[in-house]
């Protein structure tokens, strides 16, 4: 069963460090976490005040950055509902640590 998410570690920036990744779930590390050089490393970023940001790696190695707002699903314990630039997707957090989330891959 999953556990429920803990607002307060979820706040903040977290970035996908996709060497991390397998082939279930997705990882990401607090913004300043020491990760390997790269080019670009996408992002998601939490606000206490329930507005959100998709950082994505733009063309011209500036950020593309879609906002909109996240709230914990009450439904579906371990979820987080996001919508941004018209997008809605329900995030499955299947762990979250203060170093660490992880994030059901979705196929």
């Amino acid at each position: 069963m999953a556990q429920p998410v803990h607002v307060n570690l979820l706040h903040g920036r977290w970035v996908h460090a996709s060497e991390e990744d397998t082939a279930t779930e997705q990882v990401y590390r607090p913004a300043g976490f020491p990760l390997a050089p790269s080019r670009g490393r996408s992002g998601l970023q939490f606000n206490e005040d329930g507005t959100f940001k998709r950082i994505g790696i733009g063309g011209t190695d500036i950020s593309s950055v879609k906002e909109g707002a996240w709230q914990i699903d009450r439904a579906n314990a371990g979820s987080v509902r996001i919508e941004a630039a018209g997008e809605r997707q329900l995030l499955e957090i299947k762990e979250l640590k203060q170093d660490r989330m992880t994030i059901k891959r979705i196929p």
